[in-house]
C-alpha cells in the first residue's frame, strides 16, 4: 500500500533525479562550450591543420583573391582578377558522421576577352558553387562524399556559364602529426539553363599536400586541375603546380586568422584563354561554431 510518507519520498527522489539531470546537462553544455573556446585558444599550428583539413569541424570564412595571367586569343597575355568568398560550415549529424557545407561565391570577376574591336573586359558576379559532403569520423583518414552544385548567379555571359549544374563531390586524404595530403574532386554536368549557352561537363581535381612547422607556419601546395570534357582537343586540360606558404596569426591573443600565398604555373593549359600563371592571396578567419553538438546526439570533438 502506498502511504503518504512513501509518496513524499518517491516525489523527493524524482525531483532529485530531475535536478541532477539538469545540472549534468548544464555541466555538459559548459564543457562543450569550454572545449570549443579552448580550440580557438589552441596552438596556431593546430588551428592551421584544422583549416587545411577539408573535413574538420572548424568553422571559417575564406576570402581569396586570384590574379591570373591568361593567353587571350589574338591579344597575348592578359590579367584576370577574381575575388572569391568561401565559408566552411560543418555540422556533426551523429557522433560518427559529419556534414560539410561549403558554398563558394564569386564576388568579383574581372575577365578580359577578345571582342570584334579588339580586347574588352567584363566585370561582374560569377556563378555560385555549393558542396554538401557527408564525412565519417575516421581519423586519421579524411573521407567524404556528396553532391555538388553550380547555380547560374553570374550577371554577365562572360563571367558565368549560364547553366544549372550538379554532380558528385568526393574527398580522400590522410592527416598525420606534421603533414596532411589529400584530393578533392568535383564533377558537374549541366541539366538546365539558357538554351543559347553550351552544355557543361567539367571536372575539378584539387590535390593538397602540406607540412606544418611550429608557431602556425606551413608550406605546401593546393592547385586545382581542371578538365573541360566538351572542349576541343588541346583546350581541355589545365594542369597547374606551385608552392604555398601559410601562417596563422592570433589577433588580440584569441582571434585566429590564416594568411596564405600561393604561386602557380600551368605548363598544360588551353590554347584559348588558358591560365598560364596565377597568384593566390587568401585570408581565412576562424569563426565560432553555431552548432556545438551532434544533431542526433553526442558532441563535436574537432
Amino acid at each position: 500500500m502506498w502511504t503518504r510518507e512513501i509518496c513524499i519520498r518517491a516525489l523527493a527522489v524524482l525531483v532529485a533525479i530531475l535536478l541532477f539531470h539538469r545540472v549534468s546537462a548544464a555541466a555538459e553544455r559548459q564543457e562543450r562550450e569550454t572545449s570549443h573556446e579552448e580550440s580557438l585558444r589552441g596552438s596556431s599550428t593546430d588551428i592551421n591543420k584544422n583549416l587545411t583539413d577539408p573535413v574538420s569541424l572548424t568553422w571559417s570564412l575564406k576570402l581569396e583573391n586570384d590574379v591570373t595571367f591568361l593567353d587571350v586569343e589574338g591579344q597575348g597575355t592578359q590579367v584576370q582578377d577574381e575575388l572569391k568568398f568561401q565559408p566552411t560550415l560543418p555540422v556533426l549529424l551523429t557522433p560518427a558522421l559529419k556534414l560539410i557545407g561549403r558554398p563558394e561565391l564569386f564576388l568579383l570577376d574581372s575577365k578580359p576577352f577578345a571582342a570584334s574591336d579588339g580586347l574588352d573586359r567584363a566585370t561582374g558576379f560569377g556563378d555560385m558553387i555549393l558542396d554538401l559532403v557527408l564525412s565519417p569520423v575516421s581519423d586519421p583518414w579524411l573521407l567524404g562524399l556528396g553532391p555538388t552544385f553550380v547555380f547560374p548567379t553570374a550577371n554577365l555571359d562572360e563571367t558565368g556559364q549560364g547553366k544549372w549544374q550538379a554532380g558528385p563531390a568526393a574527398i580522400a586524404g590522410y592527416r598525420a602529426k606534421t603533414w596532411l595530403a589529400g584530393l578533392i574532386a568535383q564533377q558537374w554536368w549541366s541539366f538546365a539553363g539558357s538554351s543559347s549557352r553550351p552544355a557543361v561537363s567539367e571536372l575539378h581535381l584539387q590535390y593538397i599536400a602540406n607540412y606544418f612547422f611550429g608557431d602556425g607556419w606551413s608550406v605546401g601546395t593546393s592547385p586545382t586541375i581542371k578538365v573541360n570534357w566538351r572542349a576541343t582537343s588541346g583546350n581541355q586540360v589545365t594542369f597547374p603546380f606551385g608552392p604555398s606558404v601559410a601562417k596563422v596569426v592570433k589577433f588580440g591573443g584569441t582571434q585566429p586568422v590564416k594568411f596564405e600565398i600561393q604561386g602557380l604555373y600551368a605548363p598544360v593549359h588551353p590554347a584559348t584563354n588558358g591560365e598560364r600563371f596565377q597568384i593566390q592571396l587568401v585570408v581565412t578567419p576562424v569563426i565560432p561554431a553555431l552548432i556545438h553538438e551532434a544533431i542526433f546526439g553526442g558532441s563535436a570533438t574537432r
